[in-house]
């Protein structure tokens, strides 16, 4: 059994998050896909058929140098843009209680209980449970935190004049994503409130392992885009520079074969969708470390405990 509430260094805390994964990834992604998995597929389709034409409309226009039909085509299809985009928001806010909740959730049933055989139905009673301080955090994120990281961002655009500009841009994503993570971990491990827990979030952050949570985030997000680029930038700049040579040799066979095109598009971009969603559940995992261990407090109690059930499975 992984031991959750302890101090780790910047080594241990992208290291555990991997070997997570090699212990509980199974349990985790069979009952994290079964979750989340057809609410992917259905918002990938009502993505590729409510907005597919209208990607198409601008591919062609863009090729055959035609820019009227936007206009047209908006005043034709309002209804289903429309209604595709409602169901889209829908499917989003779904995706995201199921996205965010599931790893904060699944590593607080570790490690309270121990045991690694996780059920979707205890899954599905714990996020039912917390689905009030979810959409707490859900609208807090939006109306607090997202203008508060906007301004931090407008901040170090004008210092990008000196050489600390690029820095601060550097470090506010990976501060932003573990902020927005802490929060909800601590709002779900405990009963603080939502503006109890950012200022907690804050100084979990801004602490003396501020560089320790911002290098393993940034670890971990760039194997996450390591991995997309190999599954969907790839084939997607194969698939550009087939298109790019196509119209320099026969500009016509272009708009013959636009369907096709985006056809091929559209399952490239699927792909990416699907993956970013599933890898991002490296970042979550390695922000549960990252709380686990600024919580000192819990670390003599949670040693103790697990001191005294040592031999009680025997």
């Amino acid at each position: 059994m992984m031991q959750f509430y302890k101090k780790r260094d910047f080594g241990a805390l992208v290291s555990d998050t991997l070997n997570f994964f090699k212990l509980y990834g199974k349990n985790y992604f069979k009952n994290y896909l079964t979750l989340n998995g057809g609410i992917i597929i259905l918002l990938v389709v009502v993505i590729v058929i409510g907005f597919g034409d209208f990607f198409k409309q601008a591919f062609g226009s863009n090729t055959n140098g035609e820019a009227y039909l936007f206009q047209d085509y908006f005043q034709q299809n309002q209804g289903l843009l429309i209604g595709a985009s409602v169901l889209s928001i829908i499917l989003i806010i779904l995706l995201s209680l199921i996205s965010y909740s599931f790893p904060v959730l699944y590593m607080k049933r570790l490690a309270e209980t121990g045991n690694s055989k996780v059920t979707m139905n205890e899954m599905i009673e714990d996020m039912k449970k917390n689905l009030k301080k979810f959409f707490i955090f859900f609208i807090g994120s939006i109306f607090i935190l997202t203008p508060l990281f906007i301004f931090a961002f407008i901040i170090s655009s004008f210092l990008m004049i000196i050489l600390i500009g690029f820095l601060l841009i550097l470090a506010c994503i990976p501060v932003m994503v573990n902020i927005i993570n802490f929060t909800l971990f601590n709002m779900y491990n405990t009963n603080d409130g939502f503006f109890s827990s950012i200022g907690k979030a804050f100084r979990m952050q801004f602490s003396k392992d501020f560089w320790k949570y911002i290098g393993s985030t940034f670890i971990i997000y760039l194997l996450i885009n390591v991995v997309t680029t190999i599954f969907a930038f790839i084939p997607m700049m194969f698939l550009y520079g087939y298109i790019l040579t196509t119209v320099s040799t026969t500009p016509d066979a272009i708009g013959s074969d636009s369907s096709f095109f985006m056809i091929l598009m559209a399952i490239v971009y699927a792909v990416s969708i699907a993956c970013t969603i599933v890898l991002n559940n490296l970042i979550y995992v390695n922000a549960g470390f990252m709380y686990y261990d600024s919580r000192t407090d819990l670390h003599r109690n949670v040693t103790f405990s697990e001191i005294d059930t040592i031999g009680s499975g025997e």
